[in-house]
This record gives structure tokens, sequence and C-alpha cells, in this order.
């Protein structure tokens, strides 16, 4: 090691001491909170002074500090030494800053010194008195090792008096129980007086209190009470189960118009008004973050599951003191969430009545803290068929006050419509029918106001026939029957709803206890079957069933009855059939008039009275009063008299009340499905009376019934005559039966719409009731197209040859060409040549026969009938067109569900959708009664043709036949010119005539143009082609020929605008031949052939004065030279087909 180095690890050194001393200072700095060490004290300060101490002489504040080293550094010269100046400059300056700050606190450090001295009395004090009680626990311990025969005493005495303390202070208890018994009944605090009659029956069946004497009649009151508080809460249960509580009236609600459903109760912090939808209510019925609002008693539940399944109070506290009040019973956190659920803010009331559920909870606590919640449920069971009888016969008197008090409104209104329309405005029993009668003036025709619209001048305007209702059906039932029915059950069903959710709750919290651990009851049933709710729930099943049944099931008009009115009496004697239903109630004691049977038995009752005292005479006291009493009994008990199947009705039992009662009792069950924990089973039960009664009961009758306003429709004598009144629906008249069946079908699809049971078989009736008026128009068209017969064998010889000729098949295809082209906008060209067609197959169809009068169709009165069925039947074919739904809509019934037929709101109920105002009336039908709906609707449209067809080829006949007659009979060789046309033309221009005026009255424009079409054309062609029955002629025959002509123009030119074929030209050019000679005939041949060779012919023998001869049948011709003519009109033929060939 060098010299160079020393220096260097001295330094080295010294950095380090100087650093461990600033550590050191830190240290006392922090030790000494105190001092100021901010580094901005003052120059003189003690802390400026004790910081340049640290700075520079840390050394002597280390607790080490050797004054000797410090002095020999101080003495050295050298450069390892210290500074002697400044450590004598740095001595100064702290004795001056003590001195400075001895004189500024001297009064402090003078007032410090007794304080000290005091603090070390005190610690001299302290001691003395720490060795003093050193002392005495020495001499305690020593006194407490010795054994003392007294205390034992003393210890026993003290047990023996503070035992009887104990008990008198119960038995002071106990005289304090029936006043607070009875002080928290009142209060309707009857769980806490369950919890303070229980544990008073314990505290006084022990055995230290059962040889004390003076509790006895306590202990038999409190006993007694056990019973007495059983019962009370019993009731109390049934008065909010039945909804006899005044707390109650929330949970249901009356009926107010045109209801649809059920409103949902909210909780009570919710609101009563707002529109809430309930969510179904499962076993646990768990929250859901996405559900609806839940309703009242779906909340309680969802609360009742989240709470801990604790007992509400402990029965074996030993803390009675101070108790009688409530306030001593021990809370457990179930007891403490009830009593917050029951005042949850819900602060209008502190009546613990006001939340119902809440209310029923602590009942059945109550019951399960006594141990009677077993007994209890059983007579909560037992009761519920009475209760609930009860509660409809309340329902019917509130039902009935209301009708009464409608009915005597709608009496004032009628007298006085000014002063009772505000008051009738608020009455729910007057509603403003949506059908009315008069509407239309049609006869048993109604008409829907609510979807007519604004009002229509029927002249101007046609209206939808969807609207049409027919009277017989759609008022079966009273308008005012119906509404006390849907009041009724709709008001019936609420309270019903909120009697359910009642059995429900008390279903989940008798469940609640008795899966608790400690659960005991003196009845001994099992936890799990305490209250089964399914079981529990049949009477109120049955007394729903038995009411449909009564009000829909009429026992003076079954099915049977209807179906069978006379019975032969040997069949009945035979078979036993027709029997009395031995189940239904002749009649029933409390229907009887109390007044008149006491009037009628007092002289057989003071006989009786008579007979007991000459007999008994110890037996009569009191007998005449007990015999009063047993006749009031068989008058008002209700196994007596059978009120317990049956109620007073309303209303008259209808078996078409079935559709206003569908929609309430659909609404209750798909409730009742939510409400209950196995709904679906319930709901299917429930249904299956609607079910049942809709397929043997209602459906039969509705059958009976619709078959005969069908018959009633169809055979009346006008049923087929035009009515006026049916211009609001058609543009030309229509026949009532079609009207009044359409009106049927209408009412049939509206009732179909509010049935959700066996669809199809309404579909199927509705089906029926087409199917049959469509056979009754066909009868009605082969009635009006029969003719007499002529003595032909002929299959066809009853109908005119019209019918028969619109029946072939070649036919059909060209009259509907000709009906379509007139419908269209076809080239008249195209018209003529469909009329020639028709021309030639009708030509061929007659051949070489007439047609004779009987071939016609009888008068034109028939062909105006069937101008009018045709109209009717086009006109029912197109409603049955719009009726028909856009899509088949699958038909379902209860036990055969499809789920495109489920309620949205419930899974397993059917929808029913009524038809909203302004909703178009369709039928839905299945597919397969789709096909056959579309046949029958071809079958409709089929007949309307061939009664058109009909119509048109008869007056064609007709023009055939007066045609045939004129040429055939009419005289042509006469000697003056004649003034008049030929008798049988003038015959034919008046039937055509007649026939246009009935016609234009009964058929629309098309189809009357399509009857006259071609007429010109067939005239012209028959008087061509039949000249050859003419028998003889000369020039002024010809020119009464003319005048036939001009005569039949001008009648056609009045009925049809077809120019072309009605000036008859090419007639005139054939007659204007007879005016040449043969051989200028033979010339005109020659230069163009327009007619054919028989028709050149006939002009030809008529010139020559051909006659056929009567005995060998030769042809005699008045001119030599005919044979001759003849064989040139051959020759002149065979060179125009050879040219045209």
């Amino acid at each position: 090691m060098s010299n160079d180095d020393i220096p260097d690890e001295y330094e080295e050194q010294r950095r380090r001491e100087i650093e461990v001393q600033k550590a050191r200072q830190m240290r006392i700095r922090e030790k000494v909170p105190g001092r100021r060490t901010t580094g901005k004290a003052k120059a003189g300060d003690i802390d400026a002074v004790l910081d340049e101490i640290k700075d520079e002489w840390a050394v002597v504040t280390n607790p080490d500090f050797n004054p000797v080293d410090l002095a020999l550094q101080l003495l050295d010269d050298s450069s390892l030494g210290k500074d002697m100046e400044s450590f004598r400059r740095t001595k100064d300056m702290l004795s001056q800053a003590m001195k400075g700050s001895v004189d500024k606190h001297y009064q402090a450090f003078n007032a410090a010194l007794p304080h000290h001295s005091a603090l070390l009395n005190h610690l001299d004090a302290t001691q003395t008195q720490i060795k003093e009680a050193r002392n005495a626990l020495q001499e305690a311990k020593e006194t407490l090792g010795s054994k003392r025969a007294d205390l034992v005493q003393l210890w026993s005495r003290n047990q023996t008096v503070e035992e009887m303390m104990r008990i008198l202070d119960q038995i002071e208890h106990l005289k304090s129980v029936p006043d607070a018994l009875e002080s928290l009944i009142l209060e309707k605090r009857l769980l806490q007086a369950a919890a303070l009659l229980v544990r008073s029956l314990k505290l006084i069946n022990k055995p230290d209190m059962l040889d004390i004497g003076a509790v006895s009649d306590l202990r038999s009151y409190l006993v007694g009470q056990e019973t007495t508080l059983r019962d009370i809460l019993v009731d109390e249960l049934h008065s909010h189960l039945y909804l006899k509580s005044f707390w109650c009236e929330s949970r249901w609600t009356v009926y107010h118009p045109n209801q649809q459903s059920f409103a949902s109760q909210d909780s009570p912090e919710e609101g009563e008004g707002s529109d809430s939808v309930g969510r179904p209510l499962s076993v646990s019925s768990p929250v859901s973050p996405t559900a609806p609002r839940a309703t009242r008693v779906a909340k309680f539940l969802d609360d009742l599951a989240v709470r801990p399944n604790d007992p509400p109070f402990n029965v074996n506290d030993s803390n009675y003191r101070h108790s009688v009040s409530g306030s001593g019973l021990s809370s457990s956190s179930s007891m403490n969430a009830l009593s917050a659920f029951t005042s949850s803010s819900n602060s209008q009331s502190r009546n613990p009545e006001a939340d119902s559920f809440a209310y029923i909870e602590m009942l059945l606590e109550s019951l399960a803290a006594l141990g009677k919640l077993g007994t209890g449920l059983d007579i909560v069971a037992q009761k519920l068929p009475g209760e609930i009888f009860s509660l409809i016969e309340v329902t019917i008197e509130e039902v009935s006050e209301r009708a009464e008090y409608g009915r005597r409104g709608s009496m004032v209104g009628m007298m006085d419509p000014g002063s009772a329309t505000g008051r009738l405005g608020d009455l729910s029993m007057l509603t403003t029918s949506t059908v009315t009668s008069n509407a239309l003036g049609i006869a048993g025709v109604a008409v829907v106001m609510a979807l007519q619209g604004p009002p229509m001048n029927a002249r101007h305007a046609i209206m939808d026939a969807t609207n049409l209702r027919l009277t017989a059906l759609e008022s079966s039932t009273k308008v005012l029957d119906q509404e006390i029915l849907r009041d009724f059950f709709w008001t019936l069903y609420s309270k019903l709803i909120a009697v359910s959710e009642g059995l429900r709750v008390v279903y989940e919290v008798a469940n609640r206890i008795g899966s608790r651990r400690d659960y005991k009851d003196s009845s001994g049933t099992k936890p799990g079957a305490l209250f089964p709710l399914e079981e529990v729930w049949a009477p109120i099943q049955a007394e729903v069933r038995t009411l449909l049944s009564d009000y829909i099931t009429d026992e003076e008009q079954g099915a049977i009855s209807g179906r069978n009115p006379i019975s032969a009496i040997n069949e009945v004697l035979r078979e036993g059939r027709f029997n009395r239903d031995k189940g239904k109630h002749i009649f029933r004691f409390a229907d009887t008039d109390a007044k008149f049977a006491t009037k009628a038995l007092r002289q057989h009752e003071e006989e009786l009275t008579r007979v007991l005292k000459d007999t008994v005479p110890g037996l009569v006291q009191g007998s005449e009063n007990a015999l009063q009493a047993t006749l009031a009994a068989v008058g008002t008990d209700d196994r007596l008299m059978g009120t317990g199947q049956h109620h007073r009705l309303l209303v008259h039992p209808n078996a078409f009340h079935v559709s206003v009662l569908f929609q309430p009792t659909l609404a209750f069950l798909e409730r009742i499905s939510d409400i209950m924990p196995a709904g679906l089973e319930t709901v299917r039960a429930s249904s299956a009376v609607l079910d049942e009664f809709v397929l043997k009961v209602y459906l039969p009758q509705l059958e009976d019934k619709v078959s005969a306003l069908f018959h009633q429709t169809v055979t009346s004598p006008d049923a087929f005559e035009p009515d006026s009144a049916s211009l609001s629906l058609s543009p030309k008249p229509l026949v009532k039966a079609s009207v009044q069946l359409m009106a049927l079908i209408n009412s049939l699809c509206v009732m179909l719409r509010t049935t959700p049971f066996h669809r199809e078989n309404y579909s199927r009736l509705i089906l029926t009731v087409i199917g049959k008026f469509y056979q009754r128009c066909s009868d009605r068209f082969y009635d009006l197209v029969s003719v007499k017969g002529d003595g032909q064998s002929d299959d066809d010889s009853g109908i005119a040859l019209a019918a028969q000729w619109a029946q072939k098949p070649e036919l059909g295809p060209c009259l509907s060409e000709l009906l379509k082209s007139l419908s269209g906008d076809a080239s008249p060209a195209i018209k003529q040549q469909v009329c020639r067609q028709e021309t030639h197959l009708e030509n061929s169809l007659l051949g070489e026969g007439a047609v004779g009068k009987h071939d016609l169709i009888s008068s034109i009165r028939n062909v105006s009938a069937l101008a009018n069925l045709y109209h009717s039947v086009t006109w029912f074919a197109a409603q049955l067109e719009a009726l028909k739904g856009d899509d088949a809509a699958p038909i379902t019934s209860p036990h055969r569900l499809e789920p495109n037929a489920l309620s949205p709101t419930s899974p397993y109920l059917p929808n029913i959708s009524p038809l909203r105002p302004n909703e178009q009336l369709k039928l839905p039908l299945s597919s397969a009664m789709a096909l056959r709906y579309h046949a029958l609707h071809m079958t409709y449209v089929q007949l309307a043709e061939l009664i058109l067809y009909t119509i048109r080829i008869d007056i064609r006949c007709r023009v055939i036949h007066h045609l045939d007659l004129a040429l055939r009979h009419g005289i042509y060789r006469i000697e003056r010119e004649a003034a008049e046309p030929d008798p049988h033309i003038i015959d034919l221009n008046t039937e055509i005539g007649n026939s246009d005026a009935s016609l234009s009255s009964s058929l629309p424009d098309i189809q009357r143009k399509f009857v006259f079409e071609g007429m010109g054309h067939l005239m012209q062609h028959l008087l061509i082609s039949n000249a050859r029955f003419i028998q003889s002629a000369n020039a002024l025959g010809i020119k009464k020929m003319m005048r036939n002509m001009l005569a039949l123009q001008q009648n056609i030119k009045t009925i049809t605008d077809d120019n072309l074929s009605t000036d008859f030209e090419r007639a005139k050019r054939y007659y204007s031949l007879f005016l040449h000679t043969p051989s200028e005939l033979l010339d005109t041949v020659r230069q163009k052939q327009e007619f054919t060779f028989d028709e050149y012919k006939a002009i030809l023998d008529l010139q020559c004065g051909v006659q056929p001869s009567l005995t060998n049948g030769a042809a005699q011709a008045a001119d030599r030279n005919y044979n001759m003519y003849l064989i040139e009109l051959h020759g002149l033929e065979l060179e125009n087909s050879a040219d045209g060939s």
C-alpha cells in the first residue's frame, strides 16, 4: 500500500461517518416531532444552531460521542484536526440561543417545577396503595382457603327464593295473558296472539305449574282460547279466501261492457291502473329479468321463494318477561321478512289485512304455531263447496240487482230520453246492439251497424253482403239476456280467479311450512299432503260445469226432443227411450211460497200438536216452535233442496248461450292454467264440459235450428220472388231466399269465429247449407223449365228444349266464347262468326223437326224468374268467393290441438279471435273443407251458366217457332197489298219485347246483351232457309214478306245495337229474286252464287208454282219449263262446286 492511498481511505471513511451521523440525526428528528426541521429557521434561533451543529459537528450528536477524541482533534493543527474557532463560534451561538430561549420561556419553566413535584407525590401514593392491595389479597386468599357451613345454607335459601320469585313472575305474567291475548286478536295481530298463547300454554303446563291450583281456571281458559283462536284463524282465512273482507275487493273486478279479457291485478306498489300482463306461475315462480311485470300473486310467490324458510318465532324461547305485548317474542329472519313484506311501501294503512296474501300467510303461520295447520286446512277443504256456493249466490244477487236497475233505466230512457241520457250511459247492462233489423228492409235479415260505416244511400251505393245477419239466428237469445249472462259470468269468473289465487297461496305457504325440519302438527297429516290443490279445486270446477250446463241446457227443449217431436207410445213403452233424466231435480223446497206453505200446513200442524199432547204430554213443550224450525230448515237446507248443485237462474237456459259463454269461460280457464301448478290437466278437464256440450247438445240443436230456418226460407211462397229491398245489395233485385241464406251463412261464420271447439262441424254445417241451397236452386230451375209432355217417351221430354240444348256439350264452348267476347273488347267479326257457329249447331240439333209450343218455356214470366234466379245465383256465388279465406286455416278441437290454433298467451287453449269492426268476414276452412267449398262454388257457377244459356236458347227457340209458323202457315198469295205483317210475326215481336222488358229489370247489361246477341242473324237465316215451307206466293205476298222483315228489323234495333245483322239486306235480296223470271234468276246465279242450291230451288219453286202432290208425293209445277230450269240450276251448282274445288 502506498502513501497516496492513505488519504483516499481516510476520506472514504470520513464520508461514511458523515452519512451515519446524518442517518442518526434523522432518527432523532423523527423522535422529536415538535422541533422545526424545515431548514428555514432564522439566524440565532436554537433550531438554526442545531441545524448548523448537525451539518458541521454531527459527531457531538452521536450517542457514543467521546469528547476526548474531539479535544485532540481540536488541538491538532494539522489537516487532520478540526477548526477550534469554528467550534468556539458554534458554542457561543448555542449558548446565546439557549439563553434567549430561557429568557423567553422562563415562566413556563417555573410552572413546570411544581407539577413535577406533584407527579412524584402521586407516584409515591400509588406505590403505597399497590402494596396495601397486595397485602389484602394475601389475607383474602388465606380466608377463602378456610371452610364455613353457613354459606351453603345461605346459597340453598337463595336458590329457593329465586325459584319462588320466578314462579310468582310467571303467574303474574299468565294473569296478564288473557287481556293481552284479546287485545292482540282485536288488533288482528293473530300471529303474535298465537305465539303468546302457545308459550303461555307451554308455561302453564310445566310440572312445577301443574301443582298450583290457583292457575287451573287460567289453564282451562287458555285451552279454550286455543280452540277459539283456531276458529278465528279459520274464519279469517275464509274471509280472505272467499272475498268476504273489504280488503279483498281490489282482487276482483265487475264486468264492464265489451269486456274481452280479465284485467291483470298488479301488485299494490305498481298501481291499480297500470296495464301489465301477468305471467304464468310455476311451482317456484322464479323471477325472470326479461319477464313482464308480475301480478300481485306472482310477486308474492316470488318473494316467498327467496325468503328464508324459518319459523316466524321460537316457541321454546324462555324469555317470557315483557312479552305480553308481543315485543318480547324472539323474531327469526323469516318473521322479519314477513313483517317487512306486510308493511312494504304501502303506507296507506297499517291494517295487516291490507295485503290479503301476506295476511293469509300470517294466518297459516299462526295455525302452524298452534299445531293446527292440518286441521285448519281440512276445515277449509270441507267448507269450500259451501263457500263457493255462497259466493255464487251473492254474485247472482249482485247481477240481479244490476239487471233490474238496468231494466228500470231502459224504461226511463224510453219514456224520457233527454233526462236519462247521462245516467244511462253509465249502466253496464245497457249497451247498443250491433245488429239492426230494420236497416235493410228484408224480412228476417239484419245488418251489423258496427260494420256499416257511415250511412249510405241505397240508390247510389252497394252495401257489403258480409254485414248481413239472420235475425232468427242472431236473436236466438235476447240482447239483455246476453248482457246479463256476460255480467254474471265475467264477474263470477273474476271472483273465482281471485279465490284460485288465494288457494294457490295457501298451497305454497302450507307446503313451505310443512317442509320445515321441526314442523309438527296435531292432525298427523303428512307435510306434502297438507293442502292438495287439485282436489280442493275440484268443487270449483264442478260448480262451473253445473252453471254452464244450467244456462245452456234447456230441459224443456233438448236435442232429442227436437229430433223426435212425436214418438210412438209403443216405442216408448217397449224400448224405454225418451225417459226423464232422474239425476235432475223436478222441484225444490226453496222455490215454494213460505206463507202459502205455512197457511196450508197450519191445520195439520195443530192436529199433530193435539195428538202429541194427548199421547205424550211431556213431549209437546216447544213442539210447535220445533216444527216451525224443522219446516224452515226444510226450506233452507242445501242438502234437502239440492242447491248444492243448482242455483237460481238469471235468464232462461238456451243452447245458443254457449256462444256468449265461450269468451269468458276460456279467458277464465286460461288464467286458471297460469295460477294452478298443473294448469294443463286442470284446464283441459274443465273445458271438457264445453267440448262435450258443443258436440252432443249445441251442434245438434244448431243443426236442427239451421235446418228449420233453411226449410222455412226456401219453402216460403215468396222464397224465389225478387225483393226490391235487395237493391241496396245489388244493382238488380235478388230473390229473398238468397239474401236470407247469405245472412244465415254470415251468422254461422260469426258463430264459428266465437266458437273454439269443433269448428270443423261448423264448417260442415255451413257447407251443408250451401249444398242444400244449390239443390233448391237447381230444383227451382227445373221447375221453371219444365213443360207438359206431348206423349213422347223421351227422357228429356219433361223440360223445355232450351234447357236440353243448354246442357249439350257442343253448344257450351260456343256460348262461353260468346259471353267472354261480350265481356271483353272482341271485334264484331268474331261475334258474328260465333253467332253463325251457334246457329249452325242449333240447326243441326233441330234437324228436320220443328220447335213446337210445348218445347218452349211456358211463359215469359218463367223466363223472367229464370233471369232473377241467374242473378241471385251469380251474386250468391260471388259472395261465397269473397267469404272464402285467403289461406286454409287448420280446424282444431281441444283433443286435437295444432300449433297454429293455440293461444299466444296459453299454449293449452284454443284461441278465440272475435270479429273486429273493420275486419272482413272470412270463413276459415281446413284443406279438405276448402276443396269441397271450391267444388260447391263451381257448381253454383255452372248452374248460373246453365240458366243464362237456357234463357238465350229459349228466346232463340221462340224466334224459330214463330218464324216457322209464319212461313209454314202464312198466306203469301194475296190479291191486295197487306197492311200489316203476318200475325205470327206480330206475336214474335210481342214476345221479344216482353222478354226484353222483363230481362232488363232482372239481368245485368252484359248478360242481357248476351241473351239477344245475334238475334237478327238468326232471323235472317231462318227467313232464307225456311222459305221452302211457303206454299205459294205472288208479288204482293213478297211485299208482305218485306213488311215482315221491316217489323222484325225495327223491333230488333230497339233491343240490340247490332246494325250489321238487323238490316236483313241478304234476306231482302233473296226474296227480291222472286220478282225476276226463272231465266233471270238463272242468269243471276251464273253471275254470282250468293245462296245455296236449296235456297235457289225454293225461290224457283215459288216462281214456277210448284206444289207437292198429296197422293204420290210427286211435285207438280204450274210452269212446264220447271224441270228444264231445275236441270240448269243443278248444272250451275255443279260448275260452282267444281270451280270451288
